[in-house]
């Protein structure tokens, strides 16, 4: 009766989002448009993803390109993300935060990479429709020249020790991104599970660690096996600082083996004794990254109607939707520039 009285509304708030999601349908239809611009125009009209979309103005949408329309999406989520704040108990709104975290983590990124390439950052990048209101100095990360002016921007967020350590010893140099995307990574899950294990306790806990933990396993996993495809000169202590220090029912001493091993078959043959066994038919990292897709949604949907709802009833439609936003991108990409149209996760997430 509790669960139901503190999170009833938010439930409900759910369930009418998750009603306007695009179907299977739906995704065939839009993959057969000639343009993202035709595309883009019947998005407007549906439900789910027409909020956003109507912020871009229809007369230059033949002119938009991939960063545009992706962030048009996007914006979709920080939309809905904030619609469902307004029904989360006070208690959970440090949980809640997550989708802030994670987009001052990509504000952050997109300030490392613009300094990479050279950018003087006095043309500052276009600010966001839709603002999340986190502790990154959203402005100063935008137009920083340095990597100083970086960590400052920075200073109040959960990121900012992990930027310090990564700090060259010359002024002039910037850290290998790479290790900054792992270690801004590794900071974000590190804020998650110390919310969860302290303030959270019984069952919504315990879906809570399973949710984050089967996710940086898989996405541990990924990793590795990009690693031993794209970069197979690599030795094992390199993979130390790409790789979450978390593990759920990845152990340390398996996360060890798959770190040794010399090559991706080796790697997925230990999995396949693992208990993400079922998730690694094939050896290509583009398989099993669909097959965390899969396990991502399945879950998910569980939760969706699990009863009593919990917090973790917002999050899961979150990721639900994140889902939605990855097969749309697909669909557009399958438009434009012809990539494989993956039909089959798309009738899974439009079920």
């Amino acid at each position: 009766m509790t669960a139901e009285m503190a999170y009833g509304a938010l439930a409900a708030k759910v369930r009418a989002l998750y009603g306007k999601r695009l179907r299977a349908g739906d995704f065939a239809r839009l993959a057969e448009r000639k343009s993202e611009a035709e595309i883009l125009e019947d998005l407007r009209q549906h439900p789910g993803w027409s909020r956003a979309l109507a912020l871009v103005p229809a007369g230059a949408w033949g002119y938009v390109g991939r960063v545009e329309v992706e962030r048009a999406l996007q914006e979709e989520l920080s939309l809905e993300y904030q619609s469902l704040t307004h029904y989360v108990p006070r208690e959970d709104r440090p949980l809640m935060q997550f989708q802030t975290r994670a987009a001052e983590r990509s504000a952050i990124l997109s300030a490392l990479r613009r300094l990479k390439v050279g950018s003087d950052g006095r043309e500052e990048s276009d600010a966001p429709r839709v603002r999340l209101h986190g502790r990154l100095n959203e402005q100063a990360a935008a137009s920083c020249t340095s990597y100083e002016q970086l960590m400052e921007a920075a200073r109040g967020t959960i990121y900012y020790t992990a930027l310090r350590q990564l700090r060259p010893a010359r002024s002039e140099e910037l850290p290998d991104f790479t290790q900054a995307d792992a270690a801004l990574r590794t900071a974000y899950y590190a804020h998650l599970l110390r919310i969860v294990r302290t303030q959270y306790s019984g069952h919504t806990q315990k879906v809570l660690l399973r949710a984050l933990g089967e996710q940086i396993d898989l996405l541990n996993i990924i990793h590795i096996l990009r690693i031993k495809t794209y970069f197979p000169q690599l030795g094992p202590e390199e993979y130390v600082g790409l790789t979450f220090p978390f593990h759920y029912r990845l152990d340390a001493a398996l996360l060890h083996s798959l770190c040794t091993a010399q090559r991706t078959a080796e790697v997925c043959e230990l999995l396949r004794a693992s208990y993400y066994r079922e998730y690694f038919e094939e050896e290509a990292v583009d398989a099993v990254e669909e097959y965390y897709h899969r396990a991502v949604y399945r879950f998910n949907k569980r939760q969706l109607s699990a009863v009593p709802p919990s917090i973790y009833t917002a999050i899961a439609y979150l990721e639900l939707k994140e889902l939605e936003l990855g097969v749309l991108v697909n669909v557009i990409e399958s438009v434009k520039y012809g990539v494989p149209y993956h039909a089959e996760l798309a009738d899974l997430v439009g079920q």
